[in-house]
């Protein structure tokens, strides 16, 4: 980022003054910095959220193949580091230049994921985090004139003493299994449904507590929260 950029980015009292429409080119711009020599990338902006909350801003990165968007900043978030009441150090750690780097980084890792050809099909494989992959297979089969699509998750380096059989049914979804290995042993692989969307509800970073609905600030402690949307537990 420029200096000028980085000020206002991370000063309250300097991003107050500016417009709107300057804040979102300053934030393209530092975002477009932040993705310099990333693959593919030929420009950036920001898309505002709906009325009453426009500071719900999207980043949209135009590649050579089309947009890619990602969350940038809560309205939240930024009501809490325009507010003059609360401690500037506090509002600092809640800048938009703060949510740039996060931003920029997820993009990094979704501008180039591979995708091979094999003789199976088209793989492709994404990282989900250190040491995790997810690769997807296409698989067209003429002689039985059906394609297929299938899902693997893939841990690149496990642990010594990583039990195989309790990150099978980590992983693991479909009904319940009686297994048995070659030496005659069975084990029970519970029933394991795909992962549902639940609710929207509010995760405190500061005092870890969370709250079945969409709230402005903590109710116990006051702080920043971010509303997300819950994953409800797999059906075991």
């Amino acid at each position: 980022m420029s200096t000028t950029a980085d000020s206002v980015l991370f000063d309250p009292d300097l991003w107050f003054p500016v417009s709107d429409a300057e804040r979102r080119g300053i934030l393209a711009a530092a975002l477009l910095q932040e993705l310099d020599g990333a693959p593919g990338v030929q420009g950036t902006r920001i898309e505002v959220g709906p009325v009453g909350r426009g500071y719900d801003l999207t980043a949209v990165v135009d590649t050579d193949v089309g947009d890619l968007r990602a969350p940038l900043w809560s309205h939240v978030r930024a009501s809490i580091f325009c507010d003059a009441s609360i401690h500037p150090a506090n509002r600092r750690q809640l800048a938009p230049g703060l949510a740039v780097r996060a931003a920029a980084e997820n993009f990094r890792a979704r501008l180039a994921v591979p995708i091979a050809l094999e003789s199976r099909g088209a793989t492709l494989t994404l990282a989900l985090e250190k040491g995790v992959e997810r690769a997807w297979i296409a698989e067209r089969s003429r002689f039985r004139g059906k394609t297929t699509v299938t899902r693997e998750d893939r841990i690149t380096n496990p642990p010594e003493d990583l039990d195989l059989r309790n990150l099978l049914a980590h992983f693991y979804t479909g009904p319940g299994l009686r297994l048995v290995d070659s030496e005659g042993n069975s084990l029970l692989l519970p029933a394991q449904a795909d992962p549902e969307d639940g609710p929207l509800v509010s995760l405190c970073g500061a005092c870890h507590r969370w709250t079945n609905s969409p709230v402005d600030a903590c109710p116990e402690c006051g702080s920043p929260v971010d509303t997300v949307i819950a994953t409800r537990p797999a059906r075991r």
